[in-house]
């Protein structure tokens, strides 16, 4: 212990340089962003707004071997800036004239009819809730509702936090029953929009992601569920880069359709997705919590999200995993929206990265546990899929494991099997407690 009375190791001086992230539109004549001084930068880059892709450029130098990131990242995504300047009646420029502006764009639609209830749930603990608020309330999509679920009512922190916020588009809900599933629940109860969607309280939307994420509902009567791309707020430190090569949220820049049998008639909605061998249990490839939404007729209609799951419970995780996996099951579609974005501050600290690793793997074997006990026929697929699924997760040549490092930590790694290994009884454990707090909290808030 130092005299301060922290461990040792806890006052070494961490060498991490902040990694820049940042855009850049190539239909504007601003001047590409710059990189932090080891030269590295994560960059997304758009044309009209809409996503191309990554140019994640993390090696030390690696952007100061590029003159011009404008050049590079044109060069980079040649291929989707053609195609997507096709869709707008124009070719590709020649070297040195401009792309024209967002005026020209065929992407730029009609708003949608649905009203939206947007629903973020929180224990008042992260102040950037105000951040998240904010991103919500200042949504291009007009017919919008805001409703902040209160996890911890008794606290009064969330009612501190945003005490100053007045637009009559918002609305606090408290929900003292303890967990994401029931904040979540209660928010959908208290919902008056035909859709809701939902992110966290360490997020921030694009100005167009309500929109963006309501759009697939309007072009099929068949969507029930839409997910869009979550991108790094910072990677300020080690533990933030350390998450990025997990790739927890990355699912890519193709708008992928997902649907339990195959379907030609989802073609014009985008690219069937690809589930591999453990689909449709592979739930971890639809999308994620923070970036998610539904119709609320079809998830009233349907067990809501479980109260045994998700943060806050002993299974520490899997609610929007399971509610993803009952969309297959139950036949309905999910469509994959990356122009819909979400910025997430990952954990900054390895001590709660390794908690977050533990939550991922007990979360999603607690899914499965789920699913195998409820119904003997998942049982048999889910038997069926499980060696592959082992080998997935411990394969370091495997799909989910290729972007880690040398320096990816071991224990970090560990941490997630440790949650994998325990999500099983942790599931059941977590179905007596979900009980035991419904009969603690009778009347439950909205969300009963």
């Amino acid at each position: 212990m130092t005299a301060s009375g922290e461990p040792a190791a806890a006052q070494v001086q961490d060498d991490f340089v902040p990694i820049a992230v940042a855009e850049l539109e190539l239909a504007s004549g601003a001047a590409a962003p710059l990189p932090n001084a080891l030269g590295q930068i994560v960059l997304l880059v758009r044309v009209h707004g809409v996503p191309l892709g990554s140019l994640p450029l993390l090696e030390p130098g690696a952007a100061s071997l590029h003159e011009d990131l404008r050049r590079l990242a044109l060069a980079t995504f040649r291929d989707p800036l053609r195609k997507h300047l096709a869709l707008d009646g124009l070719a590709l420029p020649a070297d040195g004239e401009d792309i024209p502006g967002p005026q020209a764009c065929s992407s730029v639609h009609q708003q949608s009819a649905h009203k939206v209830s947007v629903i973020v749930c929180t224990i008042g603990e992260d102040p950037r809730v105000v951040q998240t608020v904010q991103s919500i309330l200042d949504q291009n999509h007009e017919n919008l509702e805001l409703i902040v679920v209160d996890n911890r009512p008794g606290t009064g922190k969330v009612n501190e936090l945003l005490a100053g916020v007045s637009d009559p588009r918002f609305r606090l809900v408290p929900q003292p029953r303890p967990g994401l599933s029931a904040a979540r629940n209660a928010g959908l109860r208290a919902a008056t929009g035909t859709l809701v969607a939902y992110t966290d309280d360490d997020a921030f939307a694009d100005p167009d992601w309500v929109h963006r994420l309501a759009r697939p509902f309007e072009e099929h009567p068949e969507v029930v569920c839409t997910t869009g791309l979550v991108l790094p707020a910072e990677i300020a430190t080690r533990a933030q880069a350390w998450f990025e090569e997990f790739g927890a949220f990355d699912k890519g820049f193709e708008r992928q359709v997902w649907a339990a049998v195959s379907r030609p008639d989802l073609a014009t909605l985008g690219t069937p997705g690809e589930g591999g061998v453990l689909f449709p249990f592979s739930a971890g490839v639809y999308g994620s919590g923070n970036n998610m939404a539904f119709r609320r007729s079809w998830l009233l209609a349907q067990d809501l999200f479980d109260e045994a799951l998700g943060a806050g419970t002993v299974a520490r995780g899997g609610e929007d995993l399971d509610a993803f996996l009952t969309v297959m099951l139950a036949g309905g579609v999910l469509v994959y929206e990356p122009r819909a974005i979400v910025r997430h501050y990952a954990r900054s600290d390895l001590v709660t990265l390794r908690k977050q690793m533990f939550g991922y793997g007990s979360g999603m074997a607690a899914v499965v546990v789920k699913h195998f006990v409820s119904n003997p026929r998942r049982a048999a697929q889910i038997t069926a899929r499980l060696p592959a699924g082992v080998r997935k997760l411990l394969d370091p040549g495997s799909e989910k494991n290729a972007s880690k490092s040398a320096t990816y930590p071991v224990e970090l790694a560990r941490s997630e099997l440790a949650g994998y290994a325990a999500g099983p009884a942790l599931y059941l454990r977590s179905r007596r407690e979900a009980r035991r707090r419904h009969r603690a909290y009778p009347g439950g808030g909205p969300g009963n």
